[in-house]
């Protein structure tokens, strides 16, 4: 909470302890009544949309943080795609293809479909031999 919500909970609280003084004044009792719980459903609401500004939605109807985590750093995710499988392997060869591409005058995949399957069907101490294979290209090329 911001320092505002906490000036208008502050206010809510004394609106509510004015409204209890009041007692059966019920000219002042019910509109600082109600302006207690307008100020509490201020910043309540603000809470919300602050909650709700902070989130993105995603294709299948799922919301996700917009700021990324500590964990979507890139060279952590490749350290953990080399333990998850297929999908890791995916990750890893997509990374790798777009260093070549950045190192590529042209910007094209130097690799074909048919290619990369067979490079995701290796054995495990093949592919990071290719993986290996190819980064020292990437090194020397720079």
């Amino acid at each position: 909470m911001n320092l505002l919500s906490w000036v208008l909970v502050g206010g809510a609280l004394a609106a509510g302890a004015v409204a209890v003084q009041a007692g059966n004044n019920l000219p002042v009792a019910v509109p600082v009544g109600a302006l207690a719980v307008l100020l509490v459903t201020v910043v309540g609401a603000s809470a919300l949309q602050d909650r709700s500004t902070r989130l993105a939605p995603t294709p299948g109807g799922m919301v996700r943080p917009v700021h990324p985590r500590v964990e979507s750093d890139s060279l952590l995710r490749l350290r953990q795609s080399f333990g998850s499988g297929e999908i890791g392997r995916s990750s890893i060869l997509a990374t790798v293809r777009a260093l070549e591409r950045d190192m590529s005058p042209s910007g094209r995949t130097l690799l074909s479909l048919e290619a990369e399957r067979t490079i995701l069907a290796l054995p495990s101490d093949q592919f990071r031999r290719w993986i290996d294979d190819r980064l020292r290209q990437i090194e020397a090329a720079t």
